[in-house]
């Protein structure tokens, strides 16, 4: 299956282990930074600035 689109890109083996590399390093990033919930405290923070502004302008 790789073949297939390899071949249909153009695509030279090389680029294909940077294309590969690349994704499972951002898949292994989102899973570490899910795993660790930091992104819930960045939507807490941003809702309540958002909620504070918006009391703010009443």
């Amino acid at each position: 299956m790789f073949k297939l689109f390899s071949v249909a890109l153009g695509l030279n083996p090389l680029e294909i282990a940077v294309i590969i590399i690349a994704g499972l390093g951002f898949l292994l990033m989102f899973g570490i930074s899910s795993a660790k919930g930091g992104y819930q405290d960045l939507i807490k923070t941003t809702l309540d600035n958002d909620e504070r502004k918006r009391q703010k302008r009443k």
